[in-house]
This record gives C-alpha cells, sequence and structure tokens, in this order.
C-alpha cells in the first residue's frame, strides 16, 4: 500500500470533503468527527440537532459495520469493493441532478460510508493509514517524514471537493472514483526488485576452500 498513500489519502478527502458539504455536514470516514459535529450543534443549533444526528448516527454505524464486516477481507479485494460503492455513488449522484437534498442525502451519505470504511479496512494492516491522521501525525512528530504523506494529501484531496464541486458540481465522486482505480492498478502490478540484487542473486558463489 505504501505505493498508492498519497493517491488513496487523496481520495478519502475528497470524499470526506464531499459528504461534508453536500451531504448533511458529517463526514463518511471520521467517526469521532461525527460525534463532535453532534455535540456542537446541540450547543450551537439545536433546532437542526435531530437532522445532524440522524446523519452523525447514519455515518458512523454503516461505517463500523462495514469495517467488522470487511475485516477478514484482503486488502485487494477491500480496495476493489470500495471502487464499486464510489461508482455507485456516482450513479446516486447523477440521479440526483449534481444536487441531493433532503432524504435523498441518506442512501449517498451511507454509500460514502461504505467507501471509506472499505477504504480503513484495506489499510488495517499498514502502519501507514490514509484516512485517519493520529497514527501519522505522531510518528511524524518522531522524525518518520514519510509518514506526513496522508497529512497533506487528506486536506489536499478535501480542498479539491469544495473547489471543484463549486465549479463543476457534475463532477460529484468522480475524481475519488479516478484515484481508487488507479490505485487498484498499481497494486496489481507487482513491485519491480532492485538491480543489484538480481544480479547478486545470479552471480555464482565462490567455492569453500578447506
Amino acid at each position: 500500500m505504501r505505493r498508492t498513500v498519497w493517491i488513496l489519502a487523496l481520495a478519502a478527502g475528497y470524499v470526506d470533503g464531499l459528504t461534508l458539504l453536500y451531504l448533511g455536514g458529517v463526514f463518511a470516514g471520521v467517526p469521532t468527527g461525527n460525534l463532535l459535529l453532534t455535540g456542537i450543534t446541540a450547543t450551537t443549533d439545536p433546532h437542526h440537532l435531530a437532522d445532524t444526528t440522524t446523519r452523525a448516527a447514519l455515518a458512523v454505524a454503516v461505517y463500523a459495520t462495514t469495517v467488522t464486516a470487511a475485516r477478514n477481507q484482503p486488502p485487494g479485494r477491500c480496495l476493489v469493493a470500495e471502487l464499486a460503492a464510489l461508482c455507485t455513488l456516482t450513479g446516486g449522484w447523477v440521479a440526483t441532478h449534481h444536487d441531493p437534498h433532503g432524504p435523498a442525502q441518506l442512501p449517498l451519505l451511507t454509500l460514502a460510508a461504505i467507501a471509506l470504511a472499505l477504504h480503513a479496512a484495506a489499510h488495517r494492516d499498514t502502519d501507514t493509514p490514509t484516512g485517519h491522521l493520529t497514527g501519522p501525525l505522531l510518528r511524524a512528530a518522531k522524525g518518520r517524514l514519510r509518514d506526513a504523506a496522508p497529512l497533506a494529501a487528506l486536506p489536499a484531496g478535501a480542498a479539491a471537493a469544495a473547489l471543484l464541486l463549486d465549479h463543476t458540481p457534475w463532477l460529484g465522486p468522480l475524481p475519488a472514483v479516478a484515484l481508487v482505480a488507479t490505485a487498484v492498478v498499481i497494486q496489481a502490478i507487482p513491485p519491480r526488485r532492485p538491480a543489484n540484487r538480481t544480479r547478486a542473486a545470479h552471480q555464482p558463489q565462490p567455492a569453500h576452500t578447506p
């Protein structure tokens, strides 16, 4: 998964940006963020508390259920399933004429939560997750700069969602679909072995003399 960490982090940030801005103001892949949003809404906008709570509870429940169901699946299969969920989300986005409102947001939010839960399940055994920031942030603070990749890519993906969908709403989840599809293809290509190791393996070993 290291070869695609930037790509997948961009996709995760984009999907969460889309759901936050266009699917009811909640996250698809950050359950703790949804709990915080519920608490904030309760104190600052109680008239919309029921609506926010419904969407937050739906996203958290779907996310947790999907992660649990996918916990024993191979990472590659999780990524392919994530791609399928994002393609279905794109179809729903088109069906709502690129502007979902009211109850129409709920099935789209469900699909987005499924996609990002599969995203998390695909990275459960790696030390470079591309969705949640806590682990990479702590490792980057200890000097492991390569773990800072998701830290930059996640907000970049969210910013892309805000900019692109404001001007070209018909795009919907398509950029995330393209990113995850690219990651699936890259993961299917075996990593290239270093040339020096290949030569060393074929060099004859010197004979042992007593």
